[in-house]
């Protein structure tokens, strides 16, 4: 009976389960399975939960960087997504360029032919301003294409471009185009820029470094140029001039949207379609067949409507004939040149004198800053001989404080005696504008002008190049307003030389604390916390 009792409980313990064993929730069937010993190298159900999650997320974050980046990328072609900390905003562009972009209805190409990653990636830093500068243009207007061509992949690029353009055109230009009117500028990089020679002693040579950017300058003068169907047209005499070179006065006004051009005076005549005449400090006197060419070309026939620029010089010679046409106008230049007894109102030195603007006329209205100062060097004085004459009339530009006086040689000798009784102060006028008027068939007035400016140093590049002075945007500005350009805009270069980003040591420190010391020790903290909590699991 034993034995059959022994039998009895063992079938009792390997027999199957009964009804309700099949009941188990698969839950608790997990957990009991989660609960028993694992065998090593088996199937582990919760590491391939939580790694399939882990591989999802990360699928996830990967797209939406991958999808933000193209996001970005596509928008950085049409939305100014960068900021520029230098003190000129030496990487965008100016507020007067942004507002003509915004005036822009036709459509323009800008060409660079060379390969967009060099501009982007190039060590040369002047690239890279050129490209974001570049840039800003299409951004800025939709009628702005900008593209770029690899040369090497594309040599034959520039052929179509031989019908309407008769220069060079090579890797690296940049062509600016309105395919409507078949009109194109081209330049090259070097161009965006204005350098200077520094002597490297190692090579025991000279090397040209860019000082100033005037890619703006070009690039907007250039689309200003293909847009407009009748520019106004400047021939700038090349005389043998005792100033400045006439080169800068010529750069500025094409820089600007003029179409410029130069000629000799002595052997060439003026064009018939010239709309201004440029004669920077000539050196000697014209003769008499020069001077009756330049009273034709502001008569024009009895219908005025022309411009003549005229620079003096302290170092010019005798120029009688010269002084008596411009007397016509209005205008005597003085000899000696304009000095100030005030510090408070001299630049650098004595002979650097700062000059206002005469605020009751429109001359300035067109400047981005009235601001900053204009200054000139050794200019010789200017009388106006009468406010009103017939259909004559005069306009101061530029004036000094009452505090100047006109410095000769007798009186620089008398200073240097100890003498300073005969000198006279007074308010000098260093830029004038003469003009004749006439009314059309319409009854609309119709000027001739003829600017006077007492220096040719007033545009000197030292004085156009940097944003400090004035000089070259009031000078454009008062052409434009003669000119009646109405529409058109100042655009000077833009110092290199100051391209610093500059901060207090207060600043200084709280930039290294947040950078160097918190986001780091952010970091290591959240990472911590990350790692405890996934070894507590």
């Amino acid at each position: 009976m034993a034995k059959n009792k022994k039998e009895a409980e063992i079938k009792a313990d390997t027999a199957p389960a009964n009804e309700n064993a099949d009941a188990m929730t698969f839950s608790e069937a997990e957990a009991v399975s989660e609960n028993a010993p694992k065998k090593k190298g088996g199937f582990n159900r919760r590491k391939l939960k939580y790694g399939s999650i882990a591989a999802a997320i990360t699928i996830i974050v990967v797209a939406i960087v991958v999808l933000v980046n193209v996001i970005v990328n596509i928008a950085s072609n049409k939305v100014n997504m960068s900021i520029d900390l230098t003190t000129n905003g030496n990487f965008e562009i100016s507020q007067q360029t942004i507002d003509y972009l915004e005036t822009l209805n036709q459509p323009v190409n800008i060409v660079c032919l060379s390969d967009e990653l060099t501009f982007q990636t190039a060590t040369y830093i002047y690239y890279k301003q050129a490209y974001e500068v570049l840039k800003k243009y299409s951004i800025y207007s939709d009628y702005i294409n900008l593209k770029f061509v690899d040369m090497v992949s594309d040599p034959t690029y520039a052929e179509r471009y031989k019908e309407s353009y008769k220069g060079e055109i090579s890797q690296y230009s940049i062509i600016v185009e309105n395919e409507a009117n078949g009109r194109i500028k081209v330049f090259g990089i070097q161009d965006l820029y204005n350098t200077e020679s520094q002597f490297d002693y190692s090579s025991f040579s000279y090397y040209d470094v860019p000082v100033s950017s005037k890619a703006e300058q070009e690039i907007t003068s250039a689309i200003m140029y293909v847009t407009d169907p009748d520019p106004i047209k400047a021939v700038v005499f090349n005389s043998e001039t005792s100033g400045t070179s006439y080169d800068n006065v010529f750069n500025l006004l094409s820089a600007n949207g003029y179409e410029v051009s130069e000629m000799d005076p002595l052997s060439g005549t003026i064009p018939e379609e010239t709309d201004i005449v440029v004669i920077n400090a000539p050196l000697n006197d014209y003769d008499s067949s020069v001077i009756d060419m330049l009273y034709a070309f502001l008569d024009n026939g009895g219908k005025l409507g022309k411009s003549l620029i005229y620079f003096a010089d302290y170092s010019q010679k005798t120029t009688s004939n010269i002084d008596t046409f411009l007397e016509e106008w209005g205008i005597r230049v003085e000899n000696g040149i304009v000095a100030d007894s005030d510090v408070n109102n001299l630049q650098s030195q004595n002979l650097y004198v700062i000059r206002d603007y005469i605020a009751e006329n429109d001359y300035s209205t067109n400047l981005a800053s009235a601001t900053l100062p204009v200054i000139d060097f050794q200019s010789r004085p200017l009388t106006l001989l009468f406010d009103n004459k017939d259909t004559r009339s005069t306009v101061p530009l530029l004036q000094t404080k009452d505090t100047a006086f006109i410095m000769t040689e007798e009186i620089q000798q008398a200073i240097k005696d100890g003498d300073a009784s005969g000198i006279q102060y007074g308010v000098q006028t260093t830029m004038a504008l003469g003009r004749k008027h006439i009314f059309d068939e319409d009854n609309n007035l119709v000027f001739s002008n003829v600017l006077v400016i007492g220096s040719s140093e007033t545009l000197d590049e030292s004085f156009t190049s940097t944003t400090y002075f004035n000089n070259g945007d009031y000078f454009v500005s008062v052409v434009n307003t003669m000119a009646g350009k109405n529409s058109g805009i100042s655009i000077v270069a833009k110092d290199l030389g100051s391209d610093s980003f500059d901060m207090d040591q207060g600043t200084a420190n709280r930039y290294f604390i947040l950078f160097i010391i918190a986001v780091p020790a952010a970091v290591l903290i959240i990472g911590a916390v990350v790692f405890i909590r996934r070894r507590s699991k």
